[in-house]
């Protein structure tokens, strides 16, 4: 077992056995926060991390990194990745490679208040994700694609609602 896999073993097995002691251990809250400078492009802080959000020229933006909607799909995209990873290495299944393509369909209509009927988000995603490995195992495979099917945070987070709750506010500021 490689150092990477014993340490990706070492965390689960750690954090499961933490929520075994302590049930209220188990929940988590990750924040994200943002601010748009100018036009179209977002400056995002994600603990630690900076990241850029911005629209192609098409839509008005200067194209300088992807727009939310792709962000989600490459969020979707890891956290598949990183699911079949964690629990590869916990079951004892070597994989050697790990390839998501996702795809989000979007009608424009709904984001530019076009149509009062057509939803402002995605009205559909498909993936596919492959697992390059030497098992051989099918039981075991079987439980790999459990898995990834139904433990994925980000594939449970766009195949159900969420309770979502917040405020829009007006700082009035005078320009000089």
């Amino acid at each position: 077992m490689s150092t990477t896999t014993q340490n990706i073993v070492n965390a689960v097995t750690q954090v499961v056995t933490g929520i075994h002691k302590n049930p209220d251990s188990a929940k988590a809250v990750f924040r994200a926060s943002s601010v748009l400078n100018e036009g179209l492009l977002a400056n995002i802080k994600i603990r630690d991390f900076n990241l850029i959000s911005d629209e192609p020229l098409s839509l008005g933006g200067t194209d300088k990194g992807p727009n939310p909607v792709e962000l989600v799909l490459g969020a979707f995209a890891s956290c598949q990745e990183i699911v079949i990873a964690a629990y590869a290495a916990v079951l004892g299944v070597t994989v050697t490679k790990i390839h998501v393509d996702v795809k989000g369909d979007l009608d424009l209509r709904g984001f530019f208040n076009v149509s009062d009927t057509v939803r402002p988000g995605f009205t559909g995603v498909e993936f596919e994700t492959t697992i390059h490995t030497t098992e051989t195992n099918e039981e075991k495979l079987e439980q790999l694609r459990f898995f990834a099917q139904n433990r994925c945070p980000v594939l449970d987070i766009l195949q159900n609602a969420v309770p979502t709750t917040g405020t829009i506010a007006f700082s009035t500021e005078t320009l000089n």
